[in-house]
């Protein structure tokens, strides 16, 4: 073989697993939570609707993990939810998005919509924060005691949210 047929086998290679291990953090959401969010042609969203040059940012910065999905204890008096960045339809207009976050309780499916559904080119991305101490980039500051979660436009604008009791609250952490 010759070298440029061997370093495309081995681009490939290095390509193929990353893509797959992102797609398997969707099974750790069981068939009741994907039936609760994908509804009504509304389908999680994948590394393949992900444009390349966000798909690499994002993949630098949250390797192995999902773009649409994330798990945490984001919910009051919960063990675990998960906040879920939903598309619907690709046309020339883009997309149809929205960010639902869903737990159980008393064992019950809870959707909550986070983010309303707007259109947009590219779907935005999901992803955890720990308990901490924060800061926006506006001066907000917000000391959090469970996980928190953010809804970025990969390369343009991420925003935190969290719950102070059973007030979900937000700020800018990038423009």
């Amino acid at each position: 073989m010759t070298l440029p047929k061997l370093a495309l086998i081995a681009i490939v290679c290095l390509i193929v697993p990353t893509h797959a291990r992102a797609l398997d953090c969707l099974n750790g959401m069981s068939e009741t939570f994907k039936s609760a969010v994908e509804q009504d042609t509304w389908k999680i969203v994948q590394p393949g609707d992900i444009p390349t040059d966000d798909w690499k940012l994002w993949k630098n910065a949250h390797q192995g993990q999902c773009p649409g999905v994330a798990v945490g204890n984001f919910f009051p008096k919960t063990d675990s939810s998960f906040i879920v960045a939903l598309i619907q339809g690709d046309d020339a207009k883009g997309f149809l998005e929205k960010v639902v976050l869903v737990t159980t309780k008393k064992g019950q499916t809870i959707t909550e919509i986070v983010v309303n559904p707007i259109q947009t080119k590219t779907p935005s991305v999901v992803w955890k924060l720990p308990p901490g101490h924060y800061a926006g980039v506006d001066g907000t500051t917000a000391g959090i005691s469970r996980d928190s979660f953010v809804v970025e436009k990969v390369s343009a604008s991420a925003t935190q949210f969290y719950y102070q009791g059973s007030n979900l609250k937000s700020f800018s952490i990038s423009f």
